[in-house]
């Protein structure tokens, strides 16, 4: 991997110079802390936030070891002489310092070992129990971080008399070599436990890396170097700033990957709930508007026609001797009979009010809003002179030697709901099959 190789160059390049003096910056610590911070609390944040999702075990331990070198990190820097007070804050020590610096660097890769055991374990769950919310085990090891943190600092700080000369000065001792190589070490068996533990996820692999840096920085800034303020020293911490944003960078990247898919997926998902809307509410045979479409629609413009006393008319078709038909012709054709009859019906509903409808079988139905009785008498006679220009043959109708339909046609009363105005519509449908077919019946105005 890129950050990987980048790390072992720079190392190899830095490596035989670690011990060169460099001039004192006091600014650096505030910025390097204050980034570190800064990282490894957006990281922990995330994490948290996956394990309120996942509830995988491991992505809680690994929030909860970044969410301790944030912490441990902010009181390394309240006791680093120089930053708050000459000697640091808190009564620490000379050798304060160092003490939190072995507790950082040793304490997240423990965190790194527990989240190697734990990574391929799923939650554990009781039959008849409800799982324990996510913010009860979030807490928790929040809790037990900030403790561990605040005891620490406090063994650091108070105790600090009984603390091992780490640094004389600005010089690393050979007692401090000790402890760093054993630090060092602990790093390098954390590296190689989750190393082992396989198969790899995205997040192990990225982990690894993090774990590579940070053996980097180890070496560094404290084995390979003086003490303070050389070139190991220097680049140490940037290899410390590279291995907390290594992995922040990873998930953000990620979470813009999962947000692009999200982003997708529902765009599919609008668009096949938008094809099952019109296949709910159409016809599958015709494309017209079905049964269930037609009566919600009639009983809408019903309403607003009702409460504006706006005119609505209503037509209601039937094809002349259908049975017949498919009986001679088959039902391939009579399906085809259908289609055609549905596009004609269609080509006459001009306005973007207007509905053609399959009312079931063979029947079907136009809804007219702002239609009163002349217009909607030649949208009928249209309706009825479209099927017969289809030209289609019928040579079992008695009311002509092509298909056609005959309609009744019925006009909204203020006082009617969709129900009587449906029978009336019917009403007129069977009085245009009882006077021959291929025709409209209007239903008769009142006085």
């Amino acid at each position: 991997m890129v950050p990987v190789a980048v790390s072992i160059l720079l190392f190899l390049a830095t490596a035989p110079i670690a011990r060169t003096p460099l001039v004192e910056v006091p600014a650096f610590i505030p910025i390097y802390v204050a980034s570190l911070v800064i990282c490894d609390l957006i990281t922990a944040a995330l994490l948290f936030g996956q394990y309120s999702v996942l509830r995988s075990p491991a992505l809680l331990v690994l929030a909860g070891g970044y969410l301790y070198t944030t912490c441990i990190t902010a009181a390394y820097a309240m006791v680093f002489p120089g930053l708050f007070s000459p000697t640091g804050l808190l009564g620490s020590g000379p050798q304060t310092t160092s003490a939190m610096y072995m507790a950082w660097h040793s304490g997240f890769p423990l965190f790194v070992m527990v989240y190697a055991g734990v990574k391929n374990s799923r939650p554990a769950t009781t039959p008849g129990i409800a799982p324990v919310k996510a913010s009860v085990p979030i807490l928790s090891m929040i809790t037990g971080v900030f403790a561990f943190v605040i005891a620490s600092t406090l063994v650091a700080t108070q105790g600090h008399a009984w603390l091992p000369v780490f640094l004389d000065g600005n010089r690393t001792t050979g007692v401090g070599r000790v402890f760093l190589t054993g630090v060092w070490v602990l790093s390098l068996v954390a590296a190689l436990v989750l190393w082992r533990r396989k198969p790899h996820s995205v997040l192990d692999i990225w982990v690894l890396v993090v774990m590579c840096v940070w053996l980097c920085n180890i070496a560094l800034a404290a084995m390979l170097n003086t003490g303070r303020y050389d070139l190991g020293w220097y680049v140490g911490r940037i290899y410390g700033l590279l291995a907390a944003s290594s992995l922040l960078i990873a998930l953000l990247i990620e979470d813009g990957r999962q947000y692009n898919r999200l982003v997708q997926m529902s765009v599919e998902l609008r668009s096949a709930n938008h094809a099952l809307d019109r296949l709910s509410r159409h016809d599958g045979l015709t494309g017209l508007a079905n049964r269930r479409y037609f009566d919600e629609y009639l009983a809408e413009q019903i309403a607003i026609a009702s409460r504006h006393q706006r005119p609505l008319a209503l037509l209601m078709c039937d094809v002349d001797h259908y049975k017949a038909y498919n009986d001679l012709y088959g039902h391939q054709a009579g399906d085809e009979c259908l289609k055609q009859i549905a596009r004609a019906l269609r080509s006459c509903c001009n306005r973007p009010a207007d509905m053609a409808a399959r009312y079931g079988g063979e029947e079907f139905a136009l809804i007219l809003p702002d239609t009163g009785p002349d217009g909607a008498h030649q949208i009928a006679e249209a309706a009825r002179q479209a099927v017969v220009d289809l030209a289609i043959p019928h040579e079992r109708s008695a009311a002509s030697a092509h298909v056609s339909i005959s309609a009744g046609l019925a006009l909204l009363n203020l006082k009617m709901d969709p129900d009587e105005l449906l029978y009336a519509a019917d009403q007129c449908l069977y009085q245009a099959k009882g006077q021959g077919r291929n025709r409209v019946v209007s239903m008769p105005m009142a006085a």
